[in-house]
């Protein structure tokens, strides 16, 4: 005798259904995880932008002379964004909402020796407006930065998906202008 199969049994129909729904669940998880990727990484691009175009308003004064003015004289306006005259002053995320890494104690441990004693030593915030008289014409966000030290801190922002605060710490943890006497050659002259 021939068996005629006509349809499904209800048992395939559940497998199916459970194998749609894990497929389904993996792909939103996947489409999360890329979208916090693609987020986080155009956060720090910005950062990185915001630092390059700090870093040619700080060589532009070290050209015409304006670095190591002293803060209580006037200076050409070189530094973009209103001071900060006490790090307390600067929104920082609570140290226990963050994921601590050593450059954000770094820049938390700040605040027991920020005593600027020239203009570009200060920090300085930077509005959506004054960061586009730098050059960062779309961002949307306040940032904290040094002229001297090349340090970049997103103040609206704060942290990123991972809970890693959004700063970038001092180029080579001293200050952009100081000179190493290179003395390469000089036992040429012996």
């Amino acid at each position: 005798m021939i068996k005629n199969n006509k349809g499904v049994t209800i048992i395939v129909l559940v497998v199916i259904v459970v194998l749609l729904f894990i497929l389904a669940g993996v792909g939103l998880n996947l489409s999360y995880f890329s979208i916090d990727k693609v987020k986080d990484n155009k956060l720090e691009s910005e950062l990185g932008m915001v630092r390059q175009a700090v870093s040619e308003q700080y060589w532009k004064a070290i050209s015409v002379g304006e670095t190591e003015v002293l803060a209580s004289k006037n200076s050409v306006a070189f530094w973009v964004g209103s001071r900060i005259t006490a790090f307390s002053d600067i929104d920082l995320p609570d140290e226990n909402s963050i994921t601590t890494t050593e450059k954000s104690e770094a820049f938390f441990d700040k605040e027991s020796n920020y005593a600027p004693v020239f203009q570009e030593d200060f920090y300085y915030r930077l509005t959506p407006a004054e960061l586009k008289q730098i050059g960062i014409g779309d961002s949307k966000a306040t940032y904290v930065v040094n002229y001297a030290t090349g340090e970049v801190y997103n103040e609206t922002q704060k942290k990123d998906s991972k809970s890693q605060l959004l700063y970038l710490p001092a180029i080579n943890g001293k200050q952009m202008n100081t000179e190493e006497k290179d003395d390469t050659f000089s036992d040429w002259n012996e």
